[in-house]
C-alpha cells in the first residue's frame, strides 16, 4: 500500500475552529477580529514566535507540543478574523520511554528511530558486529552497528543509513545501533514514510559516542538493546485559515511538526507564516487567502499529502503558492575541532525554487541574501520537501524553500539556531514578492 492509498482510508475528520468542547450547534467563530498593530516583520516579533514555538516542546505529530502549536495557530488566526478549520489524522506514536544500548557497565542512551520495533521485556541480548558491505553475514544473529562517515561540512547522510538498515534486516541482524554522523555529534532523526516497516529494533546514538562505543565493543561483551514505548497511533492536526469570498487563492504553507524542538528547522517558517497572515489582512488585493500549518511532516509529508488530496484549491483557482519549508532562516555554524561555533550569518544549506514569473521579482527582493537571491527554476524532478507536492500538481505561480542546517533533526535545534537579524529580511522579501505579483492581477 502506498502513502496516498493509506491516506484515502485514513478517515480525516474536519474540526470546526478548534471548538471541540462546545455543544453541537455552537457558533464556530466567536472571536472578534483584532486590528494588527506594529510591524509584523520586526525581527523581535519573529523571534518571540520562534521562542514560543520551541517552548511548546518536542513537535512529533500528535505530541503535546504539536497539538499546542496547532491550537496556537488557530487562536491567532481566529483573532485576525480568518475562518479556521482543522483536520485530524492518525500517525504512529514515535515516543519511547526507554531507548538504550548496554555493553557491560557502559550505557548508551539514544533515540528509537521509526518505524519503531520494540524489544522484549529483557531486551535484545546478542553479540555486536559492525556492518560491512563486503561481508553482510557478519551481522546475522547479532546487533548490527552502523556508521556512515560524511565529508566535513556535509549534512548527515540519512539516505545511506536508511539503505543499510534494510540490508541489516535482510542479513538476519536482530537489532541495529546506528552511530549517526553529523555536524553536531548528536543523533540525527530520519523522516519516515508512515507505511514503512522494519521488523527489528533500531537505536540511534550520536557520533560523539563513537570512541566510547569502540572501546566497549573491543571488550567482546554482548550487547543489550532496549527500546520501549507506548506504541500505537495518535492524532495530529492540520490547521487551515481562510479569508475572503471571491478571487483567486493565495496560499502560504508551512510544516509545523518534527522530531524535536525544531528551532532552526521549523521556527522561521512558523514565525513568518504568522507574520504574513497578519500582513495579509491589511492588504486590499482581490484575492482569497489561505494559510496552512501541516502536522505529520516527519512522516514524509503525511499531513501535507492530506491537505493536497482533500482540501487544497485547484491550481487553476490559485494566484500564488509560497511554501515556507525547512532551515531557510537558520543561522550558520562553523565546524571546528572542538565543536560547532554559531555564526551570525545565514545558513547556506538552503534552497529557494520558483516558477519563472516569480524569479525576477525574487532576485530583486532577495538581493544580498546568499543562495536564496538566486532561486532555482521550478523543476518537479528536483523539488524537495513539501514544495515538491506543489510542483508535482502544477501550480502555475509558486515558490518554496527547503534546506538543512548543522543542528537539523537533532535534539539541540533550539531557538538559538536562528536570529531576528536573519529572519526579518527574508520575511520582508517574501511579502515584497507577493505584493508585486498580486499588484499585477
Amino acid at each position: 500500500m502506498n502513502r496516498r492509498e493509506w491516506l484515502a482510508g485514513a478517515g480525516a475528520v474536519a474540526l470546526t475552529a478548534c471548538n471541540q468542547e462546545k455543544p453541537a450547534g455552537a457558533p464556530p467563530f466567536t472571536s472578534a477580529a483584532v486590528v494588527p498593530s506594529g510591524d509584523p516583520f520586526a525581527g523581535s516579533k519573529l523571534m518571540a514566535d520562534v521562542e514560543a514555538y520551541v517552548g511548546f516542546g518536542a513537535h512529533r505529530t500528535g505530541s503535546d507540543g504539536d497539538v499546542a502549536t496547532s491550537d496556537w495557530f488557530a487562536k491567532r488566526w481566529k483573532e485576525l478574523g480568518y475562518e479556521v478549520e482543522q483536520t485530524e489524522f492518525s500517525c504512529p506514536n514515535a515516543d519511547t520511554t526507554k531507548a538504550e544500548l548496554r555493553i557491560g557497565s557502559e550505557k548508551f542512551e539514544g533515540f528509537g528511530q521509526p518505524p519503531l520495533a520494540f524489544t522484549p521485556l529483557d531486551g535484545v541480548n546478542a553479540p555486536l558486529a559492525w556492518w560491512n558491505d563486503k561481508s553482510v553475514a557478519d551481522v546475522s544473529g547479532k546487533i548490527a552497528l552502523v556508521h556512515v562517515p560524511r565529508e566535513a561540512g556535509a549534512v548527515s547522510p540519512g539516505g545511506a543509513y536508511r539503505a543499510i538498515f534494510g540490508k541489516c534486516a535482510l542479513a538476519g541482524a536482530v537489532g541495529i545501533v546506528a552511530v549517526m554522523s553529523g555536524p553536531s555529534g548528536e543523533i540525527v532523526a530520519i523522516n519516515t514514510p508512515v507505511e514503512m516497516l522494519l521488523e527489528i529494533p533500531l537505536l540511534q546514538i550520536g557520533e560523539k559516542e563513537k570512541a566510547r562505543l569502540d572501546a566497549a565493543v573491543a571488550t567482546k561483551q554482548p550487547g543489550k538493546l532496549i527500546i520501549e514505548g507506548p506504541g500505537g497511533f495518535r492524532n495530529g492536526k492540520n490547521t487551515i485559515a481562510r479569508r475572503g469570498t471571491t478571487g483567486p487563492w493565495v496560499i502560504i504553507s508551512t510544516p509545523q511538526s518534527g522530531w524535536f524542538t525544531c528551532g532552526g528547522e521549523r521556527g522561521p517558517g512558523i514565525a513568518m507564516s504568522r507574520a504574513l497572515s497578519e500582513w495579509a489582512v491589511t492588504t486590499t488585493f482581490p484575492v482569497r487567502w489561505l494559510f496552512i500549518a501541516t502536522s505529520g511532516h516527519e512522516w514524509t509529508d503525511f499531513g501535507a499529502d492530506m491537505f493536497h488530496k482533500n482540501q487544497a484549491p485547484d491550481p487553476k483557482d490559485t494566484a500564488l503558492w509560497w511554501h515556507l519549508g525547512a532551515s531557510f532562516g537558520a543561522r550558520a555554524y562553523q565546524e571546528t575541532p572542538t565543536g560547532l561555533v554559531a555564526q551570525d550569518t545565514p545558513n547556506l544549506t538552503r534552497t529557494l525554487m520558483a516558477t519563472p514569473d516569480l524569479i525576477p521579482l525574487i532576485e530583486a527582493a532577495f538581493a544580498g541574501q546568499p543562495v536564496i537571491e538566486k532561486p532555482l527554476p521550478a523543476d518537479v524532478t528536483k523539488a524537495l520537501g513539501e514544495y515538491r507536492l506543489v510542483a508535482e500538481e502544477g501550480y502555475p505561480t509558486s515558490a518554496g524553500f527547503w534546506g538543512g542546517n548543522a543542528l537539523f533533526h537533532t535534539p539541540i535545534d533550539t531557538a538559538a539556531s536562528t536570529t531576528p537579524e536573519i529572519m526579518a529580511p527574508i520575511a520582508r522579501a517574501v511579502a515584497k514578492v507577493i505584493d508585486a505579483r498580486l499588484a499585477a492581477l
